[in-house]
């Protein structure tokens, strides 16, 4: 992605944005996206591209983030930018901002994790003695709210979170999330709407290379569940001992840098995988479309696909094996795990794919191709609309404002600060 959306997908989004004002949905006058970081990431992606969507229609778009920022470059220039500390910082910026708009009638507040989520309720509160504000959070991952190796007081205090913002204004990706999130709460989530993750629709540019290396490549942040990351080592180990010549790239960042690099070295694979910094956002097309085959998940396979580039849609927690190319998945699962294990093994799907001669390839290309073309924006937009002017009974302002007033007394408060300060002050001398 340029700095600004290019001549190409703008011309797409004009086209997109006349889809989504023919439906019967309502935007809303004023649209603010919270969350952490605005570094690289698929959450992160999703925020730039839903913020430029609305943006280019007319309608007040804030983003609102605490970390980073390499990613306020891909903005809109007519998305306003609040940058925050604490959620403090968040409320005071937020009713500047507010006060600024021109258009205070209504408001939507979208989240995207259960910490952003619970600064958003916070937000909603703040702001609904001045206009009539809508809450709606998403999950994009199938433990969410209750992540691995999360306290057991933190996974409570997110649930009381999705409790406050109600079943009606939560989205989940796909099914597998939507399932997962309801098993653990005990709680029938019918209501709650599938959104898959939406990309831009942009040409394809990926051809076959013909080269006798098959390159292959990975974007993302390198963490425990995105465990192909790790065992790429030991797929090219497999795929060289069987005479295929094959290179795999990594880029990316996260705690697991070390222990894939050090698994990299002890497989003995240095020469053929190579982990690479993180890839600016601004030349992933222009990087993946020199190479042979994408393995990864998320909304970074959904980009590889878009552009036509063979894309092997990788597993949750699953190091060597998956479910197939992203056409052979459940429309909306990138990456989760189904209701039966994955049997199909990676390094036999690249040593097959290096068997295929062009046509073979071109036919792979289109078909990942038309499997992305079902994630669009227009869709995902008009759904958003439709569920900020939903009727259905909300929680309280009391409820939220003490569940979410709960929430930062237990993240941010000084108490808290002082604890953290100390538990790292005792690892610094361990």
């Amino acid at each position: 992605m340029a700095e600004t959306p290019s001549i190409i997908w703008m011309g797409w989004i004009v086209n997109a944005i006349e889809m989504t004002k023919r439906s019967d949905s309502t935007l809303p006058a004023e649209i603010i996206l919270i969350y952490g970081s605005l570094d690289t990431g698929g959450i992160e992606t999703l925020i730039v591209r839903i913020a430029n969507f609305f943006a280019f229609s007319g309608i007040n778009v804030a983003v609102c983030f605490s970390t980073g920022g390499e990613l306020r470059s891909s903005l809109d220039n007519r998305v306003s930018i609040i940058k925050y500390n604490e959620t403090s910082d968040l409320i005071t910026a937020v009713h500047k901002y507010h006060q600024q708009t021109s258009v205070m009638d209504q408001a939507l507040v979208i989240s995207f994790d259960p910490i952003s989520a619970a600064r958003a309720l916070i937000v909603e509160t703040a702001l609904s003695h001045r206009a009539q504000v809508s809450h709606i959070t998403g999950v994009f991952h199938p433990h969410a709210y209750f992540m691995n190796g999360e306290r057991k007081d933190r996974i409570f205090l997110n649930y009381l979170v999705a409790q406050a913002i109600g079943k009606e204004h939560i989205f989940f990706m796909n099914e597998e999330c939507r399932d997962a999130h309801g098993a653990k709460w005990g709680a029938d989530l019918s209501v709650s709407q599938l959104l898959a993750l939406p990309v831009n629709h942009v040409d394809a540019t990926w051809s076959p290379s013909g080269n006798a290396t098959l390159r292959i490549v990975s974007v993302g942040r390198l963490v425990g569940f995105k465990a192909y990351n790790m065992g790429a080592a030991k797929i090219v180990r497999v795929c060289l001992d069987q005479g295929v010549a094959v290179t795999w790239d990594i880029y990316g960042y996260g705690v697991q840098r070390d222990a894939i690099q050090a698994e990299i070295d002890l497989i003995g694979v240095t020469s053929s995988v190579r982990l690479m910094d993180k890839l600016d956002y601004s030349r992933f097309e222009s990087t993946l479309v020199t190479y042979d085959l994408f393995v990864g998940m998320g909304t970074s396979a959904l980009e590889a696909a878009m552009m036509g580039l063979p894309t092997i849609c990788a597993t949750i927690n699953e190091a060597a094996r998956c479910y197939g190319y992203l056409h052979e998945l459940p429309f909306g699962n990138v990456g989760e795990l189904q209701s039966k294990p994955p049997k199909v093994g990676m390094a036999e799907l690249i040593q097959r794919y290096s068997a295929f001669g062009h046509d073979e390839r071109v036919l792979l290309s289109k078909q990942c191709r038309a499997a992305a073309e079902n994630y669009g924006l227009p869709k995902f937009a008009n759904a958003l609309a439709q569920m900020a002017a939903s009727t259905h009974i909300k929680t309280s302002n009391f409820n939220k404002r003490v569940i979410a007033g709960v929430y930062r007394l237990a993240t941010e408060s000084y108490l808290v600060k002082f604890f953290r300060g100390v538990a790292s002050k005792k690892a610094r001398l361990l």
